[in-house]
């Protein structure tokens, strides 16, 4: 066993899955502190951050059919909880991060303004998908779970949903705040999709339109 898994344990998925990214996002910001200011250090550190969760989680999802996904979902795994909540906040501040660049950017001209300009709308991008495969995988846990499918996917009994389904609906809900097709029948996953709703409101609304703004406005 190796000191990674002592420390962290081989049932643990999702708490490795946060903590490998948060150590590349670590390695990446420390580099990048000592040739750009800390505002970038951070930016640089999150956008590690996103790219490490995302490369574990979507092969996962792209790979699983209706079984494993089942059996990924089913596992007892007490770290998730913990694993998103730091997702999520890490996402959301790496936002008020971009707005603290952003004043730097402005300073900068010609293809230095436009790289600073293009790093933030990354990172938000990043944020956004982070945000959303974190509910993905949210809702493939409370419809496998024991108490029974939460989601009716208006298909035939003999299939079942995958992760891609899950995205469906997570995604969905991050584009715009709603479900579609999908009958919803566990209060759980109800109350999650609020929280998503929420979230993703203030992605949509208050935080990528303000930033979008400043950003063309950095361009002209």
């Amino acid at each position: 066993m190796t000191v990674y898994h002592r420390l962290l344990g081989r049932h643990a998925p999702a708490l490795r899955r946060a903590a490998l990214a948060v150590c590349a996002g670590l390695a990446v910001g420390a580099v990048v502190l000592r040739f750009a200011p800390w505002q970038l250090a951070i930016v640089g550190g999150w956008d590690a951050t996103a790219l490490t969760f995302l490369a574990t989680v979507w092969p996962i999802v792209l790979a699983s059919d209706a079984h494993t996904t089942r059996r990924h979902a089913a596992r007892d795994d007490d770290t998730r909880g913990a694993a998103a909540l730091l997702l999520v906040a890490a996402s959301l501040g790496s936002i008020l991060a971009v707005a603290a660049t952003l004043p730097t950017a402005a300073q900068q001209t010609g293809w230095q303004k436009g790289v600073l300009a293009g790093l933030a709308v990354l990172t938000i991008l990043l944020s956004w998908a982070v945000v959303n495969t974190i509910f993905l995988l949210r809702y493939a846990d409370l419809h496998y779970a024991p108490r029974g499918p939460g989601i009716d996917f208006n298909d035939p009994p003999s299939q079942q949903p995958d992760y891609l389904d899950f995205a469906y609906v997570a995604f969905t809900i991050g584009m715009t705040y709603q479900v579609s097709d999908t009958d919803i029948r566990d209060p759980r996953i109800r109350r999650t999709i609020i929280v998503h709703g929420l979230v993703s409101y203030l992605f949509g609304v208050v935080i990528v339109a303000g930033a979008i703004n400043i950003i063309a406005g950095l361009l002209r």
